[in-house]
């Protein structure tokens, strides 16, 4: 027996399995530990790429806006021009017929010459009846045009502002991209985006989540308050710029700032020929004539002028503006011909304008004949205003939208079915026992934590003792990611060039989150953040 026994003793078969058996625990752990990490690499990786899309989708929702707003201004900017030069033709065309005109009905009759003169005649009259033909049919055209232009502007703000506010506006990137992402809780109102319907954003704007979006609205400049995308009934401030087509009075600031600002830019697109004239003398519309004999010296001037024009509203009951068209004639001496000033002799202006009265041709100072021409006036359209405090707050000057996701990954969250978890570790923590729960009180957290060292469910991811994971793990389910969106202006080249809506050089690209806006909530987001901040601030250059 004690033979049988020495020999045991000393027999050393089997030791391989002893080993065998402790390696391949080692083994099968480390290979569980990889396929758990490299599951939540790629559930990261997905994660990531859903904010990464939907953030990029938005943002080039709202480069397609802008653009569509640089679009449709540059059209209406057109029409403006287009009416003013239709003006300035009436306005010169009437020069023509009361001079030139004149003068060939009676020249008519002289000899031999005078079929030249009649024939004169009638082509100016016949060039008078043509532009005022025009310009009765074509100024009411185009300002429906306008209208319709300006109106199609604010569908397109609406629309945009209803695809980056509402989950019915998103779309399926998130889902398309991974079926397991969900928008996290807003950071801001504690609800996550609704299925809200567009009129919501007129009718209700408790049901919208303003958080997903920043400063889309901010760059706008329509002379109110539209800049805020939260400014209630009227998130656009479509229903503020309507008063340009309705009550528009100078005497009210912001409409007073608008009709100016517009009708600035409209002039500012005029030709040499409709702004200030130019061409040959007797026909052109700005000529100079001059004659010296001796004691004296004769200057005869021709003018023109062609510009939108914001009269008060008190001006002979004119409450809007008017497109308004002049070619005057200056008669001029002076005792000698190159000392003393000029005097005037005789001044004659001939006038068109066009104005929610009808408008009316002016000739010879106060005498109004032919009323016609009939405008609404300046129609709202949108621009923007780079100008802004606080530029890391308002994204200088740009559009952007943050968008959270998070993931259900096993952790303390309410709801939803965990991606990833396994189920016998997460009920036998072996190590430590029998993972009843023993340890999982206020004593004894630091044992929960060795409790979990098996525990792929991401039941405790950041540390079951960290306030700030509980908190974490409760928001997202254990795994988030962020994506910033960016509408930016961008013109190619070495153009430095502030952004505008006249150009359509707006595109989408994602941005740098550490640039958001939203600096108290990234604190919460990354602690390291006020560290940073503190070190950041901290250093002199």
């Amino acid at each position: 027996m004690f033979r049988i026994l020495r020999r045991l003793r000393r027999d050393e078969r089997g030791q391989a399995m002893v080993l065998g058996v402790v390696v391949m625990l080692v083994l099968a752990v480390t290979i569980m530990t990889s396929v758990g990490i490299g599951r939540g690499v790629y559930e990261k990786i997905k994660l990531q790429d859903a904010a990464d899309a939907q953030a990029y989708s938005l943002a080039v929702k709202e480069a397609r806006a802008y653009n569509f707003l640089a679009y449709t201004n540059r059209a209406m900017i057109v029409h403006y021009s287009a009416m003013l030069t239709v003006m300035s033709y009436v306005s010169h065309a009437v020069y023509l017929d009361r001079t030139i005109g004149v003068a060939a009905k009676y020249l008519q009759y002289i000899p031999g010459i005078g079929a030249v003169f009649t024939a004169v005649s009638q082509a100016i009259k016949a060039w008078k009846v043509a532009v005022e033909t025009v310009s009765r049919l074509l100024i009411p055209v185009l300002t429906a045009l306008n209208i319709a232009l300006w109106l199609a502007q604010e569908a397109m703000l609406t629309g945009t502002l209803f695809d980056l506010y509402t989950t019915k506006g998103h779309g399926d990137v998130i889902p398309g991209t991974d079926p397991r992402a969900d928008v996290t809780v807003d950071m801001d109102s504690g609800q996550s985006f609704n299925n809200a319907s567009v009129s919501s954003l007129f009718g209700n704007p408790a049901d919208i989540n303003y958080s997903n979006a920043k400063n889309f609205l901010h760059v706008l400049d329509d002379g109110p308050f539209s800049s805020s995308p939260t400014m209630g009934v009227d998130p656009t401030g479509m229903l503020t710029r309507a008063k340009l087509v309705s009550a528009n009075k100078l005497s009210d600031p912001n409409m007073a700032k608008y009709r100016l600002l517009m009708g600035n830019l409209a002039n500012g697109v005029r030709r040499t020929w409709t702004a200030q004239g130019e061409g040959p003398i007797l026909i052109g519309r700005k000529w100079e004539f001059r004659l010296c004999v001796g004691i004296g010296e004769l200057r005869i001037r021709k003018t023109a002028d062609s510009q939108i024009k914001s009269f008060d509203e008190n001006f002979e009951n004119n409450r809007k503006d008017q497109l308004f068209a002049s070619d005057d004639i200056r008669i001029e001496v002076r005792p000698t011909c190159f000392l003393f000033g000029w005097s005037d002799v005789f001044r004659l202006r001939f006038r068109a304008a066009a104005d929610n009265r009808g408008g009316f041709h002016q000739e010879y100072g106060s005498s109004k004949t032919d009323d016609h021409h009939p405008w609404l006036g300046i129609t709202p359209f949108v621009t923007s205003d780079t100008s802004f405090v606080s530029p890391r707050q308002n994204h200088f000057g740009y559009p952007c939208n943050l968008i959270v996701l998070g993931k259900d990954m096993g952790a303390d969250r309410t709801g939803g079915k965990p991606v990833y978890e396994l189920e016998n570790l997460s009920q036998n923590a072996f190590m430590e026992g029998s993972g009843d729960g023993k340890y999982n009180t206020a004593e004894n957290n630091d044992e929960a934590i060795r409790e979990s060292y098996l525990d792929m469910t991401w039941q405790y991811v950041g540390g079951k003792q960290d306030g700030y994971a509980a908190d974490f793990r409760q928001r997202t389910g254990g795994m988030m990611a962020m994506a910033v969106g960016r509408a930016v202006y961008h013109r190619p080249g070495q153009w430095k060039e502030e952004p505008n809506f006249f150009n359509p050089l707006w595109t989408a690209r994602l941005a740098p989150i550490q640039t958001h806006w939203d600096a108290e909530h990234l604190k919460w987001l990354v602690p390291a953040w006020a560290d940073s901040e503190w070190l950041i601030q901290g250093m002199n250059y």
